[in-house]
């Protein structure tokens, strides 16, 4: 009874691990699993059941792109070649951007390799199958062993790598082995074997009995194909014993499961060479029709051999010839196609080094007119920084200079209490031009050392960098009042008896009798220079009031009362 707590304890915790497992496991469509299920052992099963489920029955874009996956690779183990990858793309779209279908997305990458390879792009396909095995979890062997399989075919199909593809058909043989599918490590085997039988016997011998082994122990009608091409090997090795039983043993037993018509060739053959002649002959009646032109070549050669061991040369020559002239038309053929190939790897590598020089001139131009644009952005942010210091420069100057004539002005505000009032109206104004200035600085002070490029084209328009003040109207009122009140009245004298000045002429006017310097004026009327504030002294004087005189010497003839009648 002490153990029964416990007991429950065990069953909620596993209750709860599985309840959660459930929660992050992908659902799909059990017709999809069941398909997938079927697609080693019954790929024509698998076939048919996809095709009864259309995308538009299917709810969720996971079963859509599962059903596209697995639509794919039934065709392909049911030897359906594909003329369109677009249901592995839909696929393999959908699995890049789900991480956590990464084995599915491996499937899609092994799959859409074996498309473009049907459609004739062998290096599309090779691309799309180092995919794969990028993307192949570490421990998920099938698919290693598989996309390992298809890379050894590839390479010993279109591209020749004689070394590469005998060490990929090794890893294949480890994966499988390693998760004990017999199916495709008897195929691995089997290739391996096909492959060194003409460049290293022995060891395709070794490859091929273990083939043949398994083949016998876990799926009996594999062993036969095997059994042909070890014939073969044993044929060309001179062993007639070794290739005539196999051969017959095929003809016996394997007929319905070996689709190949070359083990009849190596009985036949095999026969001859030991001396059997009328055994060659009942092994060629039993024979089919050539399929091609390679065993309509090999038929002409076992009635020649037969017509040799028999001592009739006319038969044999008769037969020789024609199997002479089949051999000219094959390698011819096959000439032509080589030459073809290589015609077209020429052409092809001629693209790629056209494209490639191409590729280097605009990349170099390209390089060329980045490193210009950059030198020049390079420059310009140079020659913005080095104006805005200088206009942070300017304005300390003025600040200084504001400060001066703050102080001399409370100087004469002290020692002449006659006139305190009216300098009163200058200081106030001063005074606030003075802490506008002050928060200026202090903008210039935070300015990044990068400064923007739109600053900087704006500086371009300025043609000089200034900093743009906003005066108010208070600030204007307490300046006309301080200089009317210092000068008997002649802001409002000019600007009654001289009504063609400008409002800006009179503010500048108005400065001017302020005694300010050119800069701070400048800075107040947002000139970009002090000399368009010297060039007004000269115009508002000369030209707009028409007097032939200094605006020094029009002020003090203003107040000591000294200008001509009229004026």
């Amino acid at each position: 009874m002490k153990r029964l707590p416990v007991v429950i304890l065990l069953m909620v915790t596993a209750l709860v691990a599985v309840v959660t497992g459930c929660r992050d496991e992908v659902r799909y469509d059990a017709r999809l699993t069941a398909a997938d299920s079927l697609l080693t052992t019954a790929p024509d099963s698998a076939l048919a059941l996809v095709e009864t489920l259309t995308r538009d029955s299917l709810t969720t874009d996971g079963d859509r792109a599962y059903r596209d996956l697995l639509l794919t690779q039934a065709r392909y183990k049911c030897y359906i070649t594909a003329t369109s990858d677009s249901d592995i793309n839909r696929a393999l779209a959908y699995y890049r951007a789900h991480s956590g279908e990464q084995e599915k997305l491996t499937r899609a990458y092994i799959y859409k390799g074996a498309v473009m390879e049907e459609l004739g792009l062998p290096d599309s396909a090779m691309l799309y199958y180092k995919h794969a095995e990028a993307t192949a979890a570490s421990d998920d062997y099938f698919n290693l062993g598989y996309v390992n399989l298809k890379i050894a075919e590839l390479y010993m199909d279109q591209l020749s790598q004689d070394s590469i593809a005998i060490q990929r058909l090794k890893e294949s043989i480890t994966y499988f082995g390693l998760i004990n599918d017999t199916t495709y490590l008897i195929s691995s085997l089997g290739s391996l074997g096909s492959f060194y039988g003409t460049i290293a016997p022995d060891s395709a011998i070794i490859y091929l009995d273990q083939a043949i082994t398994l083949s016998k122990q876990y799926n009996p009608s594999l062993q036969y194909s095997h059994k042909s091409t070890l014939a073969g090997i044993y044929f060309y090795q001179n062993d007639f014993a070794s290739a005539k039983e196999l051969a017959i043993d095929i003809l016996k037993n394997g007929v319905d499961y070996c689709n190949q018509t070359q083990f009849y060739y190596y009985a036949a053959l095999s026969y001859i060479k030991m001396g059997y002649v009328d055994s060659a002959k009942s092994v060629l009646r039993i024979i089919p029709s050539p399929l091609d032109a390679v065993d309509s070549m090999n038929y002409y050669n076992t009635f020649a051999e037969i017509a040799n061991a028999e001592n009739n040369y006319e038969v044999y020559k008769e037969y020789n010839e024609q199997s002479h002239n089949l051999t000219e038309r094959i390698l011819s053929e096959s000439q032509k196609g080589e030459i073809a190939l290589a015609e077209g790897k020429f052409d092809k590598l001629q693209s790629e080094k056209h494209f490639k020089e191409k590729s280097s001139i605009a990349f170099k131009r390209t390089l060329i007119l980045i490193v210009f644009f950059l030198i020049i952005i390079a420059s310009l942010i140079f020659w913005g920084r080095q104006l805005l210091l200088k206009r942070a420069n300017e304005t300390r100057l003025i600040k200084s200079s504001l400060e001066d004539a703050l102080f001399k002005l409370k100087e004469q505000a002290n020692r002449n209490k006659t006139v305190s009032s009216l300098v009163s109206h200058r200081i106030n104004a001063l005074n606030e031009l003075y802490q506008d200035i002050r928060v200026k600085i202090n903008d210039e002070s935070r300015v990044k050392r990068i400064i923007p490029l739109s600053s900087v084209l704006k500086s371009l328009n300025e043609r000089q960098a200034i900093i743009k003040i906003r005066l108010n109207q208070k600030f204007w009122d307490e300046m006309i009042l301080s200089v009317n009140g210092e000068y008997n009245g002649v802001y409002s004298f000019v600007e009654k008896h001289y009504p063609n000045l400008t409002d800006k002429e009179l503010k500048i006017f108005c400065l001017l009798c302020a005694n300010l310097s050119p800069q701070i004026i400048r800075l107040c009327m947002n000139f970009t220079s002090a000399k368009t504030v010297t060039n007004y002294r000269s115009i508002i004087v000369k030209k707009k009031m028409g007097l032939d005189m200094s605006f020094e010497d029009f002020l003090k003839k203003y107040v000591n009362d000294e200008l001509p009648c009229g004026e």
